[in-house]
């Protein structure tokens, strides 16, 4: 009987210390979660802050297509000439290939402060949901990562399932028993197969 009380002790011992790796385990998970999410939120800060600042200070302008060169198979280098308060500019901007010839007249977003530099986008509105979009999708991000983390730990309540099927005993049965029982069972079952 004595024997059967050192087991059981034994048994809840190494189940706590299970029990406390998983807590310590999954706390981890939510450091780690916690520091990607602060991350994402900074980085979709100062990007936010970025667009905010070149967009705020921007305004539409028309300009002439002067030149369209071909940068790769996708986008194409056009340069645009335009009038600014009186004073004339030329610059270049990397554009998906579009229907256009040197001569069309075309809207396109500068900065105010330099003008000489052409934003890549003309909607401001679209930049938002663009900057919304990417930090949705990051935090969906961290927060996929996080829950599929803690689906791979086994919860507490396996544990203990796991734990309790092979020592349920009766009263007088020693633990030496019950495994000499299930060696008699194999041999048999062994013995059978081998017929």
């Amino acid at each position: 009987m004595k024997d059967m009380e050192d087991l059981e002790r034994l048994r809840e011992k190494e189940f706590a210390e299970r029990v406390e790796r998983i807590q310590n385990t999954m706390s981890r998970f939510k450091k780690i979660a916690y520091i990607l999410m602060v991350i994402a939120a900074a980085f979709m800060f100062f990007h936010m802050r970025k667009d905010y600042n070149n967009y705020a200070g921007s305004q539409l302008v028309m300009a002439e297509v002067v030149d369209i060169e071909g940068a790769s198979d996708e986008n194409i280098s056009v340069t645009y000439r335009y009038n600014i308060a009186g004073k004339e500019y030329e610059s270049d901007k990397i554009q998906y290939t579009e229907k256009s010839r040197e001569g069309d007249k075309k809207e396109i977003r500068v900065n105010k402060n330099n003008p000489e530099i052409i934003l890549k986008h003309n909607d401001i509105n679209l930049v938002i949901f663009y900057d919304v979009m990417i930090g949705l999708c990051l935090g969906l991000t961290v927060l996929c990562i996080y829950e599929m983390a803690i689906c791979t730990l086994p919860s507490a309540v396996e544990e203990v399932k796991t734990e309790s099927v092979g020592f349920t005993t009766k009263p007088g049965v020693t633990f030496a028993s019950i495994v000499e029982e299930n060696k008699k069972k194999n041999e048999k079952i062994n013995t059978e197969k081998k017929i």
